[in-house]
């Protein structure tokens, strides 16, 4: 791929691990994110299977009494109410867990991505982005992580006339690692990359626009 086909959309923002007063407790845990791209596959669709485990993580759907997700792992579990429509997806080879909340009805409606936060225990869940999409028909917000580990993501959601939420995050506690531009309209497709050491202090990280 020529550099002339990639057009950075922010520049380059160094990533610092260390813990900070606003970050969660365990910010310092280290974090490997692999060079390159970030994986973009069609495999990596919202689920509304009723129960899946991957590994050591869990995600149940509940359907008597109060309905959501049960999400649980090393540090124990996390209730997700569902409100609309509840989906989830796991990422990386350590199968970071994310929800998906949608509102129901074909007119717009609100997109809201969350990531289980098993740093703590009980986990918490993280509020990563809301947005208001134009009707049902829009596709719902596309997660990229870091190859292998999946320590980092990429997520972005389109409303129906822009894509909108764009950011690169921590799997692991949800802090945001590269702030993306505010809501636009891409001429290409949208890609996470990274360059990183495998240390927990250092590392580089980008969002990018493939030209067509």
């Amino acid at each position: 791929m020529s550099p002339a086909g990639r057009a950075a959309m922010v520049a380059y923002t160094v990533l610092t691990f260390a813990a900070t007063a606003a970050a969660p407790a365990a910010a310092a845990n280290p974090i490997t994110i692999s060079n390159g791209l970030f994986t973009n596959s069609a495999a990596l669709a919202w689920s509304s299977a009723p129960t899946t485990t991957m590994a050591d993580r869990t995600v149940t759907r509940t359907t008597t009494g109060v309905p959501g997700l049960v999400v649980s792992g090393p540090t124990g579990s996390v209730f997700h109410q569902t409100l609309g429509v509840s989906r989830y997806q796991f990422i990386g080879t350590r199968n970071h867990v994310l929800i998906l909340e949608s509102s129901t009805g074909g007119g717009p409606g609100t997109r809201a991505v969350s990531l289980v936060d098993f740093t703590t225990t009980p986990p918490t869940e993280r509020p990563i982005l809301t947005v208001l999409a134009a009707s049902a028909a829009v596709s719902p917000p596309g997660i990229q992580f870091s190859a292998g580990t999946g320590d980092a993501f990429f997520v972005f959601a389109p409303t129906g006339t822009t894509v909108a939420g764009l950011g690169i995050y921590r799997s692991d506690n949800g802090t945001i690692l590269c702030p993306g531009p505010p809501p636009l309209t891409p001429t290409g497709q949208l890609f996470g990359e990274a360059t990183a050491t495998q240390t927990p202090d250092a590392g580089k990280a980008k969002i990018s626009e493939i030209g067509q």
